[in-house]
């Protein structure tokens, strides 16, 4: 296993600092206030769309409704003037026969009363729907414009992250560059094992990295062993001090 220099090893565990640091900065980024409100901005206005497709299908459905009634209702009312025609044109003469129009104006009236219920009925129903996609578009609109405001507050907060976040890179990119190959290797392989913390520092009976207390028989091993090795509990990368 290879020798490090205790400068090296040093400036592996700056290395962690710089990482963790960086992590910390994406998190703030990722769980701004501004941010999640804006997500939740966003996801109702994508609900109140899906609202308003599905009551746009019912206002189809009822408006074609409505204008099957209205015809209907055309036709017949235009029989019922026919038949009212013929009583007083004088082409209907015979007493039985106008005693039959007369019943068949007097059904048609009736059903026409019917059909003028469920066209009101139908009518209702179209201006309601309309009325609640207007109320639903107004509601967008207005998230609309909230989500805009709030994307630009979340940019401004985010600005001084980005900021750090760039001046943590541009220092991690140096401090890995001081590094040897081998040693970076070994700390890069680690991170994507862990997803996270690599290297940790033996503090009294304590890795840092984990938090474990080792017994004194782990640490008595780890002093009498090379200044970098794994923790036994862990087994990520510890620097054991001199």
């Amino acid at each position: 296993m290879a020798e490090y220099t205790p400068e090296q090893l040093d400036l592996l565990l700056a290395l962690q600092d710089t990482d963790s640091r960086i992590r910390r900065l994406e998190h703030q980024r990722e769980t701004l206030p501004e941010q999640q409100q804006l997500e939740q901005a966003e996801a109702r206005i994508d609900e109140i769309v899906r609202q308003q497709d599905d009551l746009r299908l019912d206002l189809d459905k009822a408006s074609a409704e409505q204008r099957q009634l209205e015809r209907e209702t055309d036709v017949l009312t235009e029989r019922r003037d026919a038949e009212r025609l013929r009583l007083y044109d004088g082409t209907v003469t015979n007493a039985r026969e106008m005693k039959s129009v007369e019943a068949e104006v007097e059904s048609t009236n009736r059903r026409i009363s019917e059909q003028e219920d469920l066209l009101l009925e139908s009518l209702e129903q179209v201006e309601g729907l309309e009325a609640r996609i207007a109320a639903l578009e107004a509601e967008a609109t207005a998230e609309r414009e909230r989500a805009a405001e709030l994307t630009v507050a979340r940019d401004e907060a985010a600005q001084s992250i980005l900021a750090e976040l760039a001046e943590a890179g541009v220092l991690r990119d140096q401090q890995a560059a001081e590094l040897p190959d081998d040693l970076m290797e070994r700390y890069d392989a680690v991170v994507r094992r862990t997803g996270g913390v690599a290297v940790g520092l033996l503090e009294s009976n304590t890795c840092t990295a984990c938090r474990i207390g080792l017994s004194m028989a782990d640490v008595g091993d780890l002093l009498a062993g090379p200044p970098l090795t794994t923790c036994p509990e862990c087994r990520r990368l510890l620097v054991v001090p001199a």
